[in-house]
Formats: structure tokens, C-alpha cells, sequence
């Protein structure tokens, strides 16, 4: 099992975490990642796979949802929920420099998205 060594800010230390680790913090709460995409340039992303808000967000989004049956998943990529985008998105964890839980997600449409301490 591949770990990472990712930075989570409100800890101001650099983690080993698995992919598994990853996907289960996004599971419970709203995140910023911070990673380098493909093209060499800087993504910060407010993302998440928690059930709340994808039970409220994802109507008439299915089409653009990963369909878990067509391949199986890249060990070194997360697909997430992107907040601002209103969409799927995913990235590769040996390219994120950080992740963060901040205290609240609020959207365009006033929206706070909590998040556990």
C-alpha cells in the first residue's frame, strides 16, 4: 500500500497518508487541496465526498460522475466532488502539496458546508 507524504495544514506537519486515509477524510469532511496538475501549474480545489453534500448537489449531476464500472480505479488518483465547479474532478496524490480543513465551505449560494474539528 503506496503512502504520500501530503502537508495538512491545521497540523503545520507533513503526513504519510494512503490513499485510503485520503479518500476517507474527503468521506467525512469538506477539504482545500492544493496540487500541481499535469501541466505544471497550481490547482487549489474545495472539494469533498461527503455524502451531505452530495445527496444535495448531485441531482442531474450523474452524468458527469466517475462510473465505477467501466475500469477500476487509478491506487494514485481521487476522484471528489469539486464545490465551486459544481462537478467531478480528481487528482493525482503524489502531486498535492497540501490538504486543509477549514471551518466552513460557503458557496455562491450562501451555503455553509460545515465541517468536523
Amino acid at each position: 500500500m503506496s503512502k504520500y507524504k501530503i502537508y495538512v495544514t491545521e497540523e503545520s506537519v507533513t503526513k504519510e497518508l494512503t490513499r485510503e486515509e485520503v479518500v476517507e477524510m474527503l468521506q467525512n469532511d469538506v477539504a482545500t487541496v492544493t496540487f500541481t496538475k499535469a501541466d505544471g501549474t497550481e490547482r487549489v480545489m474545495e472539494c469533498t465526498l461527503l455524502q451531505e453534500v452530495l445527496s444535495e448537489r448531485i441531482t442531474g449531476l450523474l452524468q458527469g460522475a466517475p462510473d465505477k464500472n467501466t475500469k477500476a480505479p487509478n491506487p494514485d488518483t481521487i476522484a471528489v466532488y469539486d464545490i465551486p465547479s459544481d462537478g467531478w474532478r480528481s487528482f493525482r496524490l503524489d502531486a498535492v502539496k497540501s490538504i486543509s480543513f477549514p471551518t466552513s465551505i460557503f458557496t455562491d449560494d450562501g451555503i455553509v458546508y460545515p465541517t468536523f474539528e
